[in-house]
C-alpha cells in the first residue's frame, strides 16, 4: 500500500495531566493523531481544575510536537466513550492509569507507568552506585542523592556529605505510590 492511514492514539484525561507523559510523547517517539477528551471549562472542585489546568498546558505542548496531530473533543470525557471510540478507530490507548487498561477490552493499550518501570535504573542488594548527594536525610546521618531517572536513594553515613559526590552499597529498595526509594549504605568511610 503506498499510502498509508496514520496511527491514532488516544488518551484519558488523567493521564494527559501526568508530566511523565507529556515528556516522552516531546521525544517524538509516538507520530500520528492523538486524539483526548476536551478539558472542562469550568472544575466541578478545586482537584478537577489543577487537572483541567495541567490538561490544557500539556495540549499546548504537545501542538508542539513534530508528527503529532492533537486533537480534542468534548464528547469523550466519559471513560467508556473513549474506550467505544478507540475499538472504533482502532486506536492505541495511551494511559497511567490500571483501571483504564483493565477496562480496555479489545483495545491496545500502552501503559505509560510500564514504560517509565522499563527505563528506570535497576540495582539489586550488593550493587555499588554512584551519586551525588544532595541534602540531608530524616535520620540522624542520613544523606539523599538521586540516580539517573529521578530514584531516591538514602545514604546511611552521608549526611555530612552534601555536594560530594559518594560510592554507597546498596541495602535494599522499597516501592512507594511516589516512586522506587533505594536504601544503601556509604562504602567506605574514613577512620579518625
Amino acid at each position: 500500500m503506498l499510502f498509508r492511514k496514520p496511527p491514532v492514539f488516544m488518551m484519558d484525561l488523567e493521564t494527559a495531566a501526568d508530566l511523565r507523559v507529556t515528556r516522552f510523547l516531546e521525544f517524538g517517539l509516538v507520530t500520528g493523531r492523538l486524539l483526548l477528551p476536551e478539558p472542562p471549562a469550568v472544575a466541578s472542585d478545586e482537584e478537577s481544575g489543577h487537572v483541567a489546568d495541567r490538561v490544557r498546558e500539556t495540549l499546548t505542548r504537545l501542538k508542539k510536537v513534530k508528527g503529532l496531530q492533537v486533537k480534542t473533543d468534548r464528547r469523550l470525557a466519559d471513560h467508556e466513550a473513549l474506550l467505544a471510540r478507540a475499538r472504533k478507530d482502532k486506536a492505541t490507548l495511551l494511559t497511567s492509569r490500571p483501571d483504564m487498561k483493565a477496562a480496555a477490552n479489545g483495545v491496545s493499550v500502552v501503559s505509560i507507568t510500564e514504560v517509565y518501570e522499563l527505563f528506570r535504573p535497576t540495582v539489586a542488594t550488593g550493587d555499588v552506585i554512584r551519586l551525588r548527594i544532595t541534602k540531608r536525610g530524616k535520620e540522624k546521618d542520613e544523606g539523599i542523592g538521586y540516580l539517573e531517572g529521578g530514584v531516591k536513594v538514602v545514604v546511611d553515613g552521608t549526611a555530612n556529605s552534601i555536594g560530594q559526590e559518594v560510592e554507597a552499597v546498596v541495602q535494599g529498595s522499597l516501592d512507594t505510590e511516589s516512586g522506587r526509594v533505594i536504601f544503601a549504605r556509604l562504602r567506605f568511610t574514613e577512620l579518625r
